[in-house]
């Protein structure tokens, strides 16, 4: 997908204002802006899912359909993160299916015969490079490819821009994870929390993305599940981001973790880019310099379930049109030009860390601090550590939602 947008430009600073206060008595902000960086004016929306599955791991469809399926939804980047302890061809064959798979659509149509012959590191060899697996080269489709694996140990990781699995059998205890973060650093490349295991305490992850850089473990996911899932994923964002921002950013990333095509979530990643490279993506993955977008519900992209496929026109359109960011100093305002939308609001640390009963709801999500295009900084508690953004299209499907990354905010 390749969308030119609006104007904006960017800045570091912004100043409270007092009454009957000099600017220098008033105090100064400092906002770390993920959007610092975008000309708004050239800069290209590219969409993105960094959470898919094959017949090389669990999936059940072929490297080479799940990359045309997604290619023709318009994704311009695309990274197949099959399981590293999952041997090929997980997904049963029809005739060996189930009717109660059959009618989920969990069975595959033919075996993978990749890899042959099997790499040394299998089964973690990471599905890469996709013509190895027999699909076209992302060049030639006009895409993006990353190299990248679902570390599945003892928690799932996604593992980017490199070529690191676990060969099974997994170590158990609760360093592996630890030893794994390590390994991707050291090998230059980044890692995402998957799915977060809400059923974990607040601490356990607070101290997780402390003990680990974010040049390296850049964020966690805040989507890939159920609506209600989802959500509970968000509400620990913004524990998370009460806690450790504005030092420790955490961006959020929206994936489909698809298996079956034609059950595939809307959920997914929009990278803004000057130029599709593999070191822009990365730049940023690191810096925060994209944003998420969520719906509650699925979508059929297999052309092989006897259902209507969707297409690019299921995306296209269908969300809200993020044109630009402005940080103003002088008007001491975060701004956000957008169409479609019915909503903006901005977010804020959560009233409370107490965790609640529900496993769907454990802890209180962000506080709305503002609603509309403009977050006016002076209007706020200028002790908080961090704002994000929501915008927000209300659907009969219900609310498809823009997650812009935060935006840190510490007083000078």
């Amino acid at each position: 997908m390749r969308i030119h947008r609006g104007v904006s430009r960017g800045m570091l600073m912004i100043v409270f204002a007092c009454g009957g206060c000099s600017p220098d008595a008033a105090g100064q902000v400092e906002v770390n802006n993920p959007y610092e960086k975008v000309d708004w004016r050239s800069f290209v929306h590219h969409r993105a899912d960094l959470h898919v599955h094959t017949l090389q791991s669990d999936g059940c469809h072929s490297v080479d359909e799940v990359v045309r399926a997604f290619h023709d939804a318009g994704f311009s980047i695309l990274s197949i993160t099959d399981h590293d302890i999952v041997a090929p061809n997980f997904c049963p064959l029809r005739d060996a299916a189930t009717q109660g798979q059959i009618d989920f659509g969990a069975f595959a149509t033919e075996p993978t015969p990749y890899p042959d012959p099997r790499p040394p590191t299998f089964p973690a060899d990471t599905t890469w490079t996709w013509a190895e697996y027999g699909a076209l080269p992302p060049a030639e489709l006009g895409m993006l490819g990353i190299e990248g694996a679902e570390l599945t140990c003892t928690y799932h990781v996604g593992s980017f821009f490199s070529d690191y699995g676990v060969r099974p059998p997994c170590n158990e205890g609760s360093s592996v994870l630890d030893e794994e973060l390590v390994e991707v650093a050291r090998r230059r490349g980044l890692a995402v929390l998957n799915h977060p295991d809400t059923r974990q305490p607040l601490e356990w992850f607070v101290k997780l993305f402390r003990d680990h850089s974010a040049e390296s473990f850049v964020g966690l996911e805040i989507a890939s599940d159920t609506a209600p899932v989802a959500d509970s994923y968000v509400s620990l964002w913004d524990q998370l981001l009460a806690e450790l921002m504005p030092s420790r950013p955490i961006w959020g990333f929206g994936t489909s973790d698809v298996h079956i095509l034609a059950r595939t979530r809307f959920a997914f990643t929009v990278f803004l880019l000057d130029e599709l490279t593999t070191e822009n993506v990365k730049d940023a993955m690191r810096s925060g310099q994209f944003y998420s977008v969520v719906q509650p519900r699925t979508l059929n992209l297999s052309r092989d379930r006897g259902l209507a496929f969707a297409g690019s026109a299921a995306y296209d359109g269908t969300y809200p049109e993020l044109r630009s960011i402005d940080v103003d100093r002088r008007a001491q305002q975060i701004r956000i030009d957008a169409s479609g939308y019915d909503e903006i609001v901005w977010i804020s640390r959560p009233l409370s860390s107490e965790r609640s009963a529900s496993p769907r709801a454990p802890w209180p999500p962000g506080e709305v601090v503002q609603r509309g295009p403009v977050f006016d900084i002076s209007d706020r508690d200028s002790t908080l550590p961090y704002v994000r953004a929501e915008i927000i299209r209300r659907t009969d499907d219900g609310p498809i939602r823009v997650l812009v990354n935060p935006f840190g905010l510490a007083r000078r």
